[in-house]
């Protein structure tokens, strides 16, 4: 969970400075979580686990409570005609092997 949570969005935002003081939230998050898979998990701990998520951006209310909004990335132009242009010596080149047979 704890690299799922660094991968999105929020992990950001997180990573800035005025925001690493939620560092510590977001591993409670992810304690939280853990135990709220395990079959010992309490109505406490689903409680605890919205509010954590709240407090690290992983609900929409806890998005408005911290001015964030998670959006699609930005792509501009030049850097879509620079993915959809074969770069050069890209289609001369055969492809190269990263597999083989161990006899």
């Amino acid at each position: 969970m704890w690299r799922w949570a660094w991968r999105t969005p929020q992990a950001w935002g997180w990573a800035q400075p005025q925001e690493s003081w939620r560092i510590p939230t977001v591993a409670m998050w992810v304690r939280t979580f853990v135990i709220c898979e395990s079959d010992a998990a309490t109505a406490a701990d689903k409680n605890s686990l919205h509010r954590f998520a709240e407090q690290v951006g992983f609900t929409d209310a806890g998005l408005r409570l911290m001015g964030w909004k998670v959006s699609a990335p930005v792509v501009d132009d030049e850097d879509e005609e620079a993915a959809a242009e074969p770069q050069q010596g890209e289609e001369d080149d055969p492809p190269q092997r990263r597999l083989r047979a161990v006899t």
